[in-house]
């Protein structure tokens, strides 16, 4: 078989089979972090397939938030790194159908997704591996993690405030930090993009303080008086043309190029979690926000408001064709034969009370009419009128807002909600019209209470 290793997998591997001196396993938590294209997720493929390979009947899994979105990435990456590398079908059985390797040793490789309850709580296995687990929540992983009798694998590009970063200090985890200049496979052109994003002051001249940052923009590279090294001049040189073109970005260097956390430039809100409990806690008046969905996410939210501060706890985030496709075929049946359908069947089985404010995207107002009829009389449109949509950031910046730390995909979206960029890259004041389907029915909600009177601007 050929396979040219990466330096990324010869790390996994070898902390895959370190041990302490009592010949115990030296390392439960393997954490991949870094850069794009730094070859994190072949490495992992490779050290998952030999070590099915070498070892009998071991389970190795793979998670993602869905399985879905695991077979589009890690599966489609593992097949082709199988083949080009001719191991595709070379002493294992793929099914299909269930998107599992099952190899001669009795081992097999499998995808999963963590929408799938039912086997979070019940699949046992040897090995996990937690794919870009941005919208995995703390309590999912524990309930894998106690699943799992031997190693686990995280691969991820930093971010801020992740649970990933309390398993660091777990004296069991170890931490692989690696970049696109450690994987000698990646595509040229992949290389240059993103070596285009690197600014003046993160050359190597600069950083070790041989010259200022302004200096380095005017230096005289034919001169060189200061005498650095032709890789120091070609690494400013090529700085200096990414400043002049406009592609260098301290943001997406930071995060692309050195695979280390960085603060979104464009993020438009910074809120707080808080554990389940303490939400749970509080005692104040219960409202929620709905923003429909049969393709995209049917984002559902409760709400609370206590001593100015707004509380977020995530209900639903599938669309309603996730739903449909969980739902029992006594279940679908029943929806069939109601005319609210799916919604009257989803608040119900979320158990929201009848007698509560339900504030709804307006651009479905047959549902919130069905909703109203199945006894939701609450069930009002949220008012769009111009210049609502930054009304409702504004008075939602200018208030506490707090999201439970089962709210994974609050969690995510307030993460990544943005302001627009033109062409040139001037923030606009406009919002991009992304992960928005839990910020949303916040707005909604906010301004909904504004509007009567429990929101109060300063």
């Amino acid at each position: 078989m050929e396979l040219q290793a990466t330096i990324v997998y010869q790390k996994n591997w070898n902390a895959i089979h370190a041990l302490n001196n009592d010949g115990s396993r030296k390392f439960r938590y393997i954490i991949n972090e870094g850069s794009s294209r730094s070859s994190k997720t072949v490495s992992l493929i490779d050290c998952y397939d030999l070590y099915a390979r070498a070892n009998e009947n071991k389970r190795l899994t793979v998670w993602r938030d869905t399985k879905t979105d695991c077979k589009k990435t890690v599966l489609n990456d593992a097949l082709k790194r199988l083949k080009k590398t001719n191991r595709y079908k070379v002493d294992f059985d793929y099914n299909k159908t269930e998107s599992i390797l099952t190899y001669d040793t009795d081992s097999t490789f499998e995808i999963h997704g963590t929408d799938d309850e039912e086997t979070v709580h019940g699949l046992e296995q040897d090995a996990c591996w937690f794919n870009e687990p941005y919208k995995i929540s703390r309590d999912t992983f524990d309930q894998i993690d106690q699943r799992t009798s031997d190693f686990v694998f995280i691969d991820w590009n930093p971010k801020k405030d992740h649970w990933i970063d309390d398993l660091k200090k777990d004296p069991r985890t170890i931490v692989i930090h690696s970049t696109f200049k450690d994987n000698p496979f990646c595509p040229i052109e992949q290389r240059t993009k993103i070596l285009s994003y690197q600014p003046v002051k993160y050359s190597q001249v600069v950083i070790d303080g041989k010259i200022s940052e302004h200096d380095a923009k005017n230096y005289d590279l034919v001169a060189n008086k200061l005498l650095f090294t032709p890789k120091e001049l070609k690494e400013l040189q090529r700085c200096c043309l990414n400043e002049d073109k406009n592609s260098a970005n301290d943001f997406k260097w930071q995060v692309y190029g050195l695979g280390l956390k960085a603060e979104k430039p464009e993020r438009i809100f910074n809120w707080k979690e808080i554990p389940y409990s303490q939400y749970l806690s509080i005692n104040s008046k219960l409202y929620y926000g709905v923003d429909w969905g049969k393709v995209d996410p049917f984002g559902i939210c409760e709400y609370k408001f206590y001593d100015n501060k707004l509380f977020v706890h995530e209900l639903n985030y599938l669309s309603e064709d996730q739903l449909r496709d969980k739902m029992t075929p006594q279940e679908i049946q029943h929806t069939k034969s109601k005319e609210e359908g799916i919604v009257s069947w989803l608040f119900t089985k979320l158990n929201i009370p009848t007698n509560n404010d339900v504030i709804c995207d307006n651009n479905r107002p047959l549902k919130i009419i069905a909703l109203r009829k199945a006894g939701w009389e609450r069930a009002v449109s949220a008012q769009k009128i111009a210049g609502s949509v930054n009304d409702g950031i504004e008075l939602l910046e200018n208030i506490e807002v707090y999201f439970t730390s089962t709210s994974t995909n609050v969690k995510h979206e307030q993460e990544n909600y943005s302001w627009k960029k033109d062409r040139m890259g001037k923030v606009l004041e406009e919002p991009e019209d992304l992960y928005n389907h839990t910020i949303d029915p916040t707005r909604y909600v906010a301004l909904h209470l504004q509007k009567l009177g429990i929101i109060k601007m300063v």
